[in-house]
Parts: structure tokens; C-alpha cells; sequence
């Protein structure tokens, strides 16, 4: 800067000592290529200030950088960026924050780049029972009272205070397409543990896919939710009315679906897909040390077509009529009891039996206004491994011989109606009903119903409250005690992202 003042300096009393000199020493032509000259000079002494000034700017932005410097991932077509270039604005709307510090974590993993997209849900749940369940946190059924010695109505009271419900997972994939096919997938895992003040790592999704959005086509590989699964409750309660008419359960799985979309702003889908080795069939009722579904040849054969209509009297595209048939087939392995000479029974020594697990299930959601009505019904055989026929599976009259698989039939419906934006509620119904003559003999659970009502309140984006009160009862054999009934009340405040 002092240089170029100098300069500045020197040629302004060049001029004026060229303009006070006597015109026969210095013509009027010398005077004007001289003004030409010293403007052409004063042009690249401010061209060459800009770019010291812009060269210094830069300097002082790597100075301030991180040592990792953030990685140029590839967002696709249409993406735009802020003007740190630190937030991607997609084409879908979807918005993505990169911190320079975290930028090497999110490189490229591959030529067309992989983005992750972290999720979950951190929550405390409050729970009181004033009768014995099954497991005090997430209710299933409520345990017979002349097993507990219990002769009051309300001898058994509960109460407990849980974060076991909270979720936390990533999606992962790539934002660019080769011949119009993308992969990615889902990572996530839940904090249940065996009580209410004992937290475990307990996977729940764990797969990756291969799907073409414009042909409809997608390739499942890997653990997640059984494909018959269609719609879900409005209750809050993180058994999810399991064993009370709403049948479901993550596994291992290979599952292909097509789907397409027509003019009328409808689509219609079609499921099919294998469950090996997972829960979904009679579990290890012999004590073998070997899941019954690893000792049969057979898979689970599953299927669903699914047919979905946007409302016409609304723009939300989520308001869509659902209507949908599902169900499955498969067989489990295991072996039978023997009694010795002094009358002793010995488990898995005898000879090996196979049981048939089958369902067929009608699912349907259907939106009005600001109401929402959901349900199902389905019936089927040896389903307690799907949470399902009171969770019983084969009931054996004599040990020795070979047993029953238990037949259910159940359902659920509920109405949600949505107050505003701020207020929801829902009241529902669900009942699981196995054959008598079969579930006397593993369990003794005859008959299994829920009534509930829930309020929710949603504080802003991600802060929510929910409030439930349910009454669950539950018929017995008279072998394995009286019927019992529960009243549960639940509290729940969840934080989303």
C-alpha cells in the first residue's frame, strides 16, 4: 500500500510539473499520452491491490481450517449448497449439514459416493400396572391369580420408569443411480434389556437393498420387518399390541417387491420373500440347543399384495386408502420326549416332528378427514413366534407323542382423529383368540383382549408427549389358574431426529 502511494505520488507531480511547463518544451501530444499512460498504470497498481487483498483472504481461510479439510462428496442433479457450502439443500427437499471437522467421515465410499442419514428417538416411559403381567414395561398378557396366591383385585401392583424404547440408527445410500439403480440400506438398534434398569444393544434392521424407483423394482437382503406387516396401531405401548390381534416381528430375510404406479394417483404391490433362522416359528421346544426352523429343510414362504389410493379431497400426499392381503408358510423341526422305565420324562430324545406355521392376513387403513381408521384381522397356526396366538405355538396332551400346533384368530382396529397440529387422540380394540382345545395344552392362554385410549401432544418438530390408558384381560385354563384382568396407565415424553 505505502508502495503504491508513492507511485500515485510521483506521477500527480509528474503531471504538474508537465502541465507548468512552457508549451515550446513539452507539446500539447506529450501531455495527453502522458495522462494515457499514468491511467493505464494506476489500472494494474488497483488490479494488483484486488488480488493481494483476495490472495490474503484466502490465506487467512486455510489458517482458520481444520487439518481435515472437508471431502467434495458428489450430492447429484439438482442439489444446491449455502454459501459455506457446508448445508445441501436436495432436490426433494432433504437438507444435509456437513461440519469440516466430520467431513472426512462422510467421504465417498465409493465412485458415486455414499451419504449417511442419522435417526432415532430418545425417550422415558413411565408405566404403573395394578396387576401382574407378563413383563411390567411392555404388557402382552396379564398373569392368572391363583399362580401368584394373590386374593385381592389389585394385589400386584407395578411401576416403572424406562428408557429401554429409546432407538438409534442411519440410513445409508447413494445419491447417484447406475442404469436408474441405487443401493443403500438401514443400521439400527433399540437399548431393551431384561428390566427396567438394565440396558442392552439389541439390533433391529440391518439390511441393504438394490431398487430401481422408475421400473418399481426393489431387492431386500438382510433383517427387518416380516413383509405381511401393513399397518400399525395409534398406541403408545412398546409391546405394540402383540398377542392382542397385531401380529409382527423383525428377521433375516431375502425379499423381491414390485411395484406400480398408475395415472389415477394409485399404486398396487406386490411382496414375496424368505425367513430363514430367524424368530417367526416354534423356537427351541425340544432344548436342543438348536432353534426348531434350523432343523427343518423349510423356509418361511411369505407374500403380500398391497394396493394404495391418494385421498382426492386432500394435497397431503400421506393421506392415502390402503388395502392390503398378506400371509405365510413354513414348517419347524423337533424332537419328542421319551419316558424312561422309572416313569421320567427326558426332553428331545424321541423321534423328530414337524409343525406347520401358516397365516393369512387382511390389513386396511383408511383416512377421512381428520380421522384415520386402521385395522386388521388374520388367522393361522403355531404363530407365537410372530408375537401371535397368545404367544403359544404346539400344545402337547402326552410328551411323548407328537403335539398340536395352536390355530388363532385375532385382530385389532383403532381411530385416530387429529385435533390440530398440536393434539391427537385414539381409541382402539384388539383380541387374540386360540383354540381352546389346542392352547390348554402350552400355555393355557385361551383368550387375550386390549381396550385403549391414548392422547398425544406434540410440542414442536421433535419434542412429543403421549398419555394411554389401557384394560387388558386375560382367560385361562382352569389348570393353570383364574382369568385376570389389568388396568395400565403410561406416560411417554420422546425426543425424535
Amino acid at each position: 500500500m505505502k508502495k503504491t502511494l508513492i507511485t500515485m505520488g510521483f506521477c500527480a507531480g509528474l503531471v504538474a510539473a508537465a502541465e507548468a511547463a512552457p508549451t515550446d518544451a513539452v507539446t500539447q501530444a506529450d501531455l495527453q499520452a502522458l495522462k494515457a499512460l499514468i491511467q493505464q498504470q494506476n489500472a494494474k497498481i488497483e488490479a494488483q491491490a484486488k488480488r493481494i487483498a483476495e490472495l490474503e483472504g484466502k490465506a487467512a481461510q486455510v489458517a482458520a481450517a481444520p487439518a481435515a479439510a472437508p471431502v467434495a462428496l458428489k450430492p447429484g442433479e439438482g442439489t444446491t449448497t449455502n454459501e459455506t457450502g457446508s448445508i445441501w439443500s436436495t432436490p426433494s427437499g432433504a437438507k444435509f449439514y456437513l461440519a469440516d471437522a466430520a467431513a472426512g467421515i462422510f467421504a465417498p465410499l465409493t465412485e458415486s459416493g455414499l451419504l449417511f442419514e442419522p435417526y432415532g428417538y430418545l425417550v422415558l416411559e413411565g408405566v404403573h400396572n395394578t396387576d401382574g403381567t407378563d413383563w411390567p414395561m411392555y404388557t402382552d398378557w396379564v398373569r392368572p391369580r391363583s399362580n401368584r396366591n394373590v386374593k385381592s383385585h389389585n394385589g400386584d401392583h407395578t411401576t416403572t420408569l424406562s428408557v429401554n424404547d429409546s432407538i438409534l440408527g442411519f440410513k445409508f445410500y447413494t445419491p447417484e443411480s447406475q442404469n436408474g439403480w441405487k443401493t443403500g440400506g438401514k443400521f439400527e438398534f433399540d437399548l431393551a434389556g431384561d428390566d427396567a434398569n438394565h440396558t442392552d444393544f439389541h439390533v433391529r434392521h440391518l439390511y441393504w437393498e438394490l431398487k430401481n424407483e422408475e421400473k418399481g423394482w426393489n431387492f431386500l437382503f438382510g433383517q427387518t420387518w416380516h413383509l405381511w406387516k401393513m399397518v400399525t396401531p395409534q398406541e403408545i405401548d412398546g409391546a405394540w399390541m402383540e398377542q392382542t390381534g397385531y401380529p409382527y416381528r423383525r428377521s433375516p430375510q431375502v425379499r423381491v417387491t414390485k411395484k406400480w404406479d398408475f395415472d389415477n394417483d394409485s399404486s398396487l404391490e406386490i411382496r414375496a420373500g424368505l425367513v430363514k433362522n430367524g424368530p417367526g416359528m416354534g423356537g427351541d421346544r425340544d432344548g436342543d440347543g438348536t432353534q426348531d426352523n434350523e432343523q427343518s429343510a423349510w423356509c418361511l414362504l411369505e407374500g403380500a399384495v398391497v394396493y394404495d389410493h391418494k385421498v382426492p379431497w386432500d394435497d397431503d400426499p400421506d393421506k392415502r386408502w390402503l388395502l392390503g392381503i398378506a400371509g405365510q408358510y413354513g414348517r419347524d423341526r423337533s424332537r419328542r420326549a421319551v419316558m424312561d422305565a422309572d416313569g421320567n420324562i427326558h426332553a428331545g430324545m424321541g423321534r423328530n416332528d414337524e409343525y406347520d406355521s401358516d397365516m393369512v392376513m387382511i390389513a386396511g387403513s383408511i383416512p377421512f378427514g381428520s380421522f384415520k381408521l386402521t385395522g386388521q384381522i388374520f388367522a393361522g397356526e403355531n404363530l407365537g413366534g410372530v408375537q401371535a396366538g397368545i404367544g403359544q405355538k404346539v400344545g402337547f396332551r402326552d410328551p411323548t407323542r407328537k403335539g398340536r400346533e395352536v390355530s388363532t384368530v385375532g385382530g385389532f382396529a383403532d381411530l385416530r382423529y387429529d385435533l390440530n397440529d398440536t393434539w391427537a387422540f385414539a381409541i382402539g380394540y384388539g383380541f387374540d383368540d386360540p383354540t381352546d382345545s389346542e392352547a390348554k395344552y402350552d400355555g393355557g392362554r385361551l383368550y387375550n383382549d386390549r381396550a385403549y385410549v391414548d392422547a398425544f401432544y406434540q410440542f414442536n418438530a421433535n419434542l412429543h408427549f403421549g398419555l394411554e390408558y389401557a384394560y387388558l384381560t386375560t382367560k385361562y385354563d382352569e389348570a393353570f389358574g383364574s382369568d385376570a384382568d389389568d388396568h395400565r396407565i403410561q406416560f411417554s415424553v420422546w425426543y425424535d431426529f
